[in-house]
């Protein structure tokens, strides 16, 4: 009830006291600029908590995927390094150093040296590739005393390795820069050490794996030590051996404090960061990636500017508006009240003068003329809705034959594979007439759209499919993709060497095509079929039917892919390529 009362004195009292014209007027200003003024607050709160957020989701994902990159290369790196110490050549070699006469001793030399050149000289991302013995010297005469002595230093400095690969940075004296893995050499007979391997890699071997990434916003991307915040290996054309202690200090704070993966940071010149990270698996190493919080907010604070320019264009065009919408209202309605205040009189034969066509003017004229109106659009109305009934059914029928289309292949997908399958075993079993199914797998398919990418597989995809497609030629036959790299096909009223030629057919196409395949053994893409080709009953279900194909399929790609192999129930017979 109170409230009421107050909308009744604000509305019918206190407004009233002011003219319609104004009242517009200042309508049109609240609507149009209380709305944008609050939408634009919160759309700059709410842009900079997102721009901040896709951030931390996207750079998050990269620097997983960058460690992800990371381990596989050092993971790759020690297990070349791994079968190297292992091997009976530098077993013997280093036998022979440590217990043979002086020309033995210079024999082993000789032969590691060759051995290192034989594991690692052709790669040109190697820096150096050293053994040491038990005191870290360099089993190697003609590596000069300095250079020498830095990597004895080096390997001393180095933590207990406790059996695993330690990973660091190295700088010659010449201020060449290494990433070094320290690896100890145990003799297999007694596991006592016989010394370390020394490798050291051009950074840009790993520095390639940043070369496709870049996140906007002026965001860096690189590994850091977190044992001192030395950065290890930088991304692009960052070559900076800077300190980010700071940012290891915010990694730790936040870990400690339970984040995974995100934090924010200052660095030494009083900048505000984001950063995300991610640690490389069995080393001290960081993925990390970081945006100067001031370029990120540089396009939340262009989207404010605008929303203020657009305020102000709003409230000039509105006021502009208000007044002469106001004033087109007011006037004639003064000149009506002025009309309806003589008819008090009795003069009843005073008129207004009529002007324009809006609502004051034309509302006593135009009521018939509405009312024939009303019916002819009604006619109208009736018109528009059986035309667009017409195009709603003609929509559903389109929509019903996408529905049962696979969108990447263009040929029936799993569903319209289900029903066909189900509604072609009825008929068979009341036809008496045997019916047949292929299944068939791309193979290395996985291998092929890793090499080659995922718009390549889908083009693969899509031949095959092709091929499909013009090989079943009856109405009955249905080639559908049953899932990922599988297809079917259904084929009724089929005996067993039918199917058969029809499965090798399709097999030999997709052969013929020589898509490249530099991951398959067979140099292009192939494919596996399996057949099943039985007379139905009352018994069978599709999920036999189903079954029994796919396991004739997997035989053929167990027995070397590029066949195809028939299961009849109890035995499997097969085709392969020759």
């Amino acid at each position: 009830m109170a409230m009421k009362k107050a909308l009744d004195f604000v509305s019918l009292k206190l407004l009233r006291k002011i003219e319609i014209r104004y009242r517009l007027i200042n309508s049109f200003v609240l609507v149009s600029l209380v709305p944008l003024l609050i939408a634009g607050i919160v759309a700059y709160r709410e842009s900079s908590s997102a721009s901040q957020e896709k951030i931390r989701i996207f750079a998050g994902e990269v620097v997983k995927q960058v460690a992800q990159n990371m381990l596989q290369q050092v993971e790759k790196i020690e297990s070349s390094s791994e079968e190297l110490v292992v091997s009976e050549r530098m077993q013997n070699a280093l036998s022979a150093y440590y217990s043979g006469s002086e020309s033995d001793r210079a024999a082993a030399r000789a032969g590691m040296t060759r051995l290192m050149l034989e594991n690692y000289g052709s790669f040109e991302y190697i820096n150096q590739k050293y053994v040491l013995d038990r005191k870290h010297r360099i089993i190697d005469s003609q590596v000069f005393a300095q250079l020498g002595n830095g990597v004895t230093h080096f390997a001393e400095d180095a933590p207990d390795m406790k059996g695993r690969p330690y990973w660091s940075v190295y700088s010659t004296a010449a201020g060449q820069k290494s990433v070094v893995m320290l690896r100890d050499i145990l003799f297999k007979s007694n596991n006592r050490r016989a010394g370390t391997l020394f490798i050291g890699l051009k950074p840009t071997h790993f520095s390639r794996i940043f070369d496709s990434v870049d996140l906007g916003y002026g965001s860096r991307l690189f590994v850091v030590d977190s044992r001192d915040g030395r950065i290890v290996v930088s991304g692009g054309q960052d070559n900076s051996d800077a300190v980010e202690s700071g940012l290891v200090a915010a990694i730790a704070q936040t870990v400690a404090s339970g984040g995974k993966d995100f934090t924010s940071y200052q660095d030494s010149n009083k900048k505000k960061h984001l950063a995300a990270f991610a640690p490389i698996p069995h080393t001290d190493w960081m993925v990390v990636s970081t945006t100067p919080l001031n370029a990120l907010n540089a396009e939340v604070r262009s989207i404010r500017n605008k929303i203020i320019l657009i305020g102000v264009l709003c409230f000039i065009v509105s006021f502009a508006l208000s007044f002469i919408i106001a004033r087109s209202i007011s006037l004639p309605l003064k000149q009506l009240v002025g009309v309806m205040k003589e008819t008090k009189t009795g003069n009843y034969l005073i008129r207004m003068d009529y002007e324009g066509k809006d609502e004051i003017t034309v509302l006593s004229q135009r009521f018939n003329e509405m009312a024939s109106k009303v019916y002819q659009h009604n006619e109208h109305l009736e018109e528009q809705v059986a035309a667009r009934t017409r195009e709603l059914e003609l929509a559903n029928q389109q929509l019903e034959a996408l529905s049962a289309t696979d969108s990447l292949t263009g040929i029936a997908n799993r569903r319209r594979f289900d029903e066909a399958l189900t509604s072609e075993l009825r008929r068979a079993v009341r036809s008496q007439k045997p019916l047949a199914l292929l299944m068939l797998d791309v193979d290395f398919f996985k291998n092929y759209n890793d090499r080659y990418g995922h718009l390549a597989g889908d083009a693969c995809l899509r031949t095959v499919a092709q091929i499909l497609r013009t090989s079943s030629r009856r109405a009955t036959d249905l080639a559908a993709r049953y899932g990922g790299e599988e297809f079917s096909v259904i084929v009724a009223e089929s005996d067993s060497e039918r199917a058969m030629q029809l499965a090798e057919n399709i097999r030999a196409a997709i052969e013929n095509l020589h898509i490249p395949h530099e991951d398959s053994p067979f140099g292009f893409v192939t494919c596996s079929i399996g057949v099943i080709a039985v007379q139905v009953d009352d018994s069978m279900s599709t999920d036999t039917l189903l079954r029994l194909a796919d396991a004739a399929m997997y035989l053929a790609k167990s027995q070397g892919r590029n066949r195809v192999v028939r299961n009849d129930g109890n035995v499997t017979t097969g085709r392969s390529a020759v």
